[in-house]
């Protein structure tokens, strides 16, 4: 177990190391030939370049061009600053075989350029206005050289620079063709300019689509710090690289460079270990230890430095640029453990954002020093990268935000299918259960129906014949009045057990076999009996008791009419009434029903068993025959 547990951590090991390689052969690929394609083939290689130096006045204070300022390892011409200058004018000799040819002049960075002329006359970039104005930002201008200024043989520039104080600059350059020089200028100036503000816009973006998404609660920390990154990222381009310069560097530009350092590592750090799922305060530790050192610098520098004012500012820029490196990459070691862990689970989205904490650690890290892409190796690295990948960490994380969604959304199809299935499987057992119970309490109530039947079996039938045989013992009997007694008994029983086998199927059988029993009885009498069925098939009967009620008013209805009608005809009639009850009625053709009679023993037990089961019922007394009609209100059947 342990040596299979050993190479599963292996196994996702060496995935996590295979995308994070893959992914850095592919960034520092991207970045290489992104320089080369922002930098013209043509680029300036000589070894320095000629300066005077003016003061205030315009008088020149340095001696001819004897000046010079150096190249530095590709960064472009430096020299040292004069206290006394107010600026300088460079000189650049180049030489034109054919004047009619586009000319162009490619300057790497046109801050602090104030004039240039060709041969003496002035001349203006492609683009006059500069685009590119934060405390941070560069912008690379293109100067058209007019074929009218320009002398077939050796030409000059000359390049009015100011800001000479400290240090005297001039950017990497380039003169030649037009069309080679314009195609780096739109690429150099699409990756400074164009795509931050699109990145800009797409990190505003997700940070709204962030803010109105109703998050979990186990996410909602973890995406506070996502949107904190992000809003941090955007602000950073806003302030620093888009915006017009906020003023005195020691005033406004100091506090918002190392903020915006710090809080960028401190964000990136925590969110990183939420995403792993753990409560670590590294990021505070680190960003609060890099805020002390900072702030120490600062207060302590001005005291033991005097002689460099700058010194302090110069630290607090460099410590910050420290802090977000190691909160950086100590971000990339947490997502890759986290890749490890889960086998590479949401690697996509962690490795995006791996390539963009990368970009800001590389951007801070060339302050301290030359960093070199490994597929252009001749210039160093001289696009401020952080920005250029806005556009990256919004699509990134905007593609992250779609993928929980769409998990999201299989999750709840997922839960409300088992859920449904459940409620399904559920129902189904509440329905076999109710049926089952419905079906023991009819069973129920039906044993208990027959039980009471077969107590009045014993009280009446058994009592009848009880008392005929006592009568037959004392001798005070004849044999008509036991035929008679006997016969009664039969019948009853003979009710009984055609209430108890019918009852279960509806009232409607039950008159069937009513039907046919009597049938005998009635024509064995020399009678005719006339049936008309009208109830409606499978429909309940109201159980056995009631049954048998209805089965013995209907027998003592027939009983009657064969011993008192005289007629030759008994009739059974079924139906409905118009409000749904149910009609049952015995007549006869027969002399009539005397209209002094009352009503004796049996006509009353015909009432009272009426009663038992809800109904009524009525006589109707004509010169030829008697009609007895039991009714049965609707409800009484269910």
């Amino acid at each position: 177990m342990n040596a299979i547990s050993a190479h599963e951590a292996l196994r996702k090991w060496g995935v996590a190391l295979f995308l994070l390689i893959g992914s850095q052969i592919i960034f520092w690929a991207v970045i290489g030939q992104t320089e080369r394609a922002a930098r013209p083939p043509s680029m300036s290689m000589q070894p320095d370049v000629h300066f005077v130096l003016y003061d205030k006045a315009g008088e020149q204070i340095s001696d001819s061009w004897d000046l010079k300022a150096d190249r530095d390892r590709h960064r472009g011409y430096l020299a040292l600053g004069n206290g006394k200058a107010e600026y300088a004018i460079f000189s650049l000799l180049f030489t034109v075989a054919d004047k009619t040819q586009s000319q162009a002049f490619f300057l790497e960075n046109r801050e602090y350029i104030e004039e240039i002329s060709l041969n003496g006359v002035p001349i203006q970039p492609d683009k006059p206005l500069r685009r590119l104005q934060g405390d941070v930002s560069s912008e690379t201008a293109l100067y058209p050289l007019p074929s009218r200024y320009l002398q077939n043989g050796t030409n000059v520039l000359y390049i009015k620079t100011s800001e000479v104080s400290r240090s005297i600059y001039l950017a990497p350059f380039a003169v030649g063709p037009a069309n080679e020089l314009e195609q780096a200028y739109r690429i150099r100036g699409a990756l400074e300019v164009d795509i931050p503000i699109a990145g800009v816009a797409i990190l505003l973006f997700t940070i709204a689509l962030c803010l109105v998404v109703n998050w979990p609660h186990e996410d909602r920390v973890r995406m506070r710090w996502l949107i904190a990154f992000l809003a941090i990222n955007a602000a950073s381009t806003l302030l620093l690289t888009l915006a017009p310069q906020l003023g005195d560097q020691l005033k406004v530009q100091l506090p918002i460079l190392v903020a915006s350092n710090l809080l960028l590592g401190l964000s990136a750090g925590r969110y990183a270990v939420l995403d792993t799922g753990s409560q670590s305060r590294w990021p505070f530790i680190v960003a609060g230890g890099f805020s002390v050192l900072i702030a120490a610098g600062v207060i302590l520098l001005p005291i033991f430095q005097p002689a460099f004012p700058m010194a302090p500012y110069r630290f607090a820029i460099l410590g910050s640029h420290a802090a977000a490196i190691v909160l950086t990459l100590v971000s990339i070691a947490v997502l890759l453990q986290r890749i490890a862990v889960t086998g590479g689970e949401r690697w996509l989205e962690r490795m995006v954002l791996i390539l963009c904490l990368t970009t800001f650690a590389v951007d801070r890290l060339a302050r301290f020093l030359d960093l070199y892409a490994p597929f252009a190796s001749d210039w160093p690295i001289s696009l401020y990268w952080s920005p250029i990948v806005g556009p990256l960490l919004g699509i990134g994380m905007v593609l992250s935000l779609a993928r929980q969604a769409g998990e999201a959304r299989r999750e709840v199809a997922r839960a409300n299918e088992i859920l449904a299935a459940r409620l399904t499987e559920q129902d189904a057992a509440l329905s076999r259960s109710y049926d089952a119970q419905k079906q023991m309490l009819g069973r129920q109530v039906m044993l208990e129906e027959r039980q009471r039947i077969v107590r009045d079996m014993h009280d009446g039938i058994g009592g009848q014949l009880l008392g005929l045989m006592m009568q037959v013992r004392s001798g005070g009997v004849d044999k008509v009045e036991v035929e008679q007694g006997l016969q009664s008994s039969i019948a009853d029983l003979r009710l009984i057990v055609d209430s108890m086998d019918s009852a279960e199927d509806g009232l409607a059988e039950t008159l069937r076999s009513f039907e046919h029993r009597v049938r005998a009885q009635v024509e064995a009498a020399g009678m005719s009996f006339a049936v008309e069925h009208g109830l409606k098939d499978g429909e309940p009967g109201p159980g056995p008791r009631p049954t048998l009620q209805i089965l013995r008013i209907l027998q003592e209805a027939v009983t009657n009419a064969l011993r008192h009608s005289g007629g030759s005809l008994i009739a059974l009639n079924s139906g409905y009434a118009e409000d749904g009850s149910i009609k049952i009625a015995v007549s006869d053709d027969g002399k009539g029903m005397p209209a002094d009679i009352k009503g004796g023993r049996g006509l009353t037990n015909m009432r009272t068993r009426a009663q038992a089961v809800g109904g009524r019922i009525e006589f109707e007394r004509k010169a030829a025959g008697t009609h007895i009609r039991l009714v049965i209100p609707p409800t009484k059947m269910h």
